[in-house]
Order: C-alpha cells, then structure tokens, then sequence
C-alpha cells in the first residue's frame, strides 16, 4: 500500500486492519500497478494482497498464485458520499438512486469494518 499518508482517514484505516487482524502493511512504493504487484508478490512469499473480487485483470500464468475468498470478516472500506445541501446538480440524485440499488438489501453481517465508520 504505497503512500499511506499518515493521520489520513485511510491510514487510519490500515492502522485499525493491522491492529486487528495482526497483519503488515507494506508501504514502500512506488505503486507499478497490479502486473508489478502480482510479479512481486509470487517472488515473496511472505507477501499477499487484498484485490476486490471484481478486479479485472490477467492473470499471470506461471506464477503460482492462488485468489482466496476473505470472509467472515470480510474487511470493508467505510466510503461516504458528501454532498451541500440544496446542490441542483442533475447528475447527483441520479448517482444517489445508482448507488443506494446497488447496496440494497446487501448483508453486513460478516463484514469488518473500524470502530470509527459510520454505520447506516
């Protein structure tokens, strides 16, 4: 995880994960994207990564690599979305339906995320 800036809402983030789970976050960068990662992470073992299961990618033959399911917690990235009242924005009611359907009826239970998020 290159850059994690400390004090961030996401380094704290990864600060919760870590104290958690008992993992390591390795924040040397720079960020090469997911061929790079994927060449790096079958060269050492003792690294793995978190990818969402929508990731498009390809993936590298040869390398040994094995996708595992992460659940029960499955650790969740708290994401909000702000906006000033009284926006007359037209795309923003639009966005605002798009992303409460595709949530609905989503199950937290089994899912990890730091005491801080805000749960709704």
């Amino acid at each position: 995880m290159p850059g994690i800036v400390p004090g961030s809402e996401w380094g704290a983030f990864y600060d919760d994960l870590v104290a958690e789970f008992g993992l390591t976050i390795e924040a040397t960068g720079p960020n090469f994207g997911s061929d790079a990662l994927l060449d790096t992470i079958a060269d050492t073992p003792s690294l793995a990564t978190f990818m969402g299961g929508r990731t498009r990618l390809v993936w590298p033959a040869g390398h040994g690599l094995r996708l595992i399911p992460v659940t029960d917690p499955t650790p969740v990235y708290p994401h909000a979305l702000l906006w000033r009242r009284g926006n007359p924005h037209p795309g923003l009611a639009a966005l605002r339906g798009h992303l409460a359907a595709a949530t609905a009826g989503e199950e937290t239970a089994g899912t990890w995320t730091p005491d801080w998020a805000i749960p709704r």
